[in-house]
């Protein structure tokens, strides 16, 4: 998009080479500002920023971290529930099945 609009800048450019009219030379001197600014913006877009690749192993590294900090805390709302409980109805809950836990310490375990 931005190729386009400066190749019909540059043709009516071409165009006012040869006036010399007050206003043919004002808009000369505005297009070619433009014409700067365009180049500008276009060399400023092309920046490649690269994101350090995730191992499978710090994926599940991250994904085990997550689940235990918030098993903690629940387990911190429930905490006459042995640890063993705790994961078997975080896996019911997972399957969609009831839990002994009520929904609103599973929505919000914070204290």
């Amino acid at each position: 998009m931005v190729s386009i609009e400066l190749d019909k800048i540059n043709a009516i450019l071409d165009q006012l080479k040869g006036l010399k009219i007050k206003e043919a030379v004002s808009l000369r001197k505005r297009l070619t500002k433009e014409k700067q600014t365009l180049q500008v913006k276009e060399e400023s877009k092309i920046e490649i920023t690269e994101f350090p690749k995730i191992t499978r192993g710090q994926k599940i590294s991250r994904t085990l971290k997550k689940r235990f900090r918030y098993l903690r805390l629940i387990r911190n709302q429930v905490p006459e529930m042995s640890w063993l409980e705790l994961r078997r109805e975080f896996s019911r809950r997972e399957k969609g099945l009831d839990s002994k836990i009520k929904d609103v310490i599973w929505q919000n375990p914070s204290p």
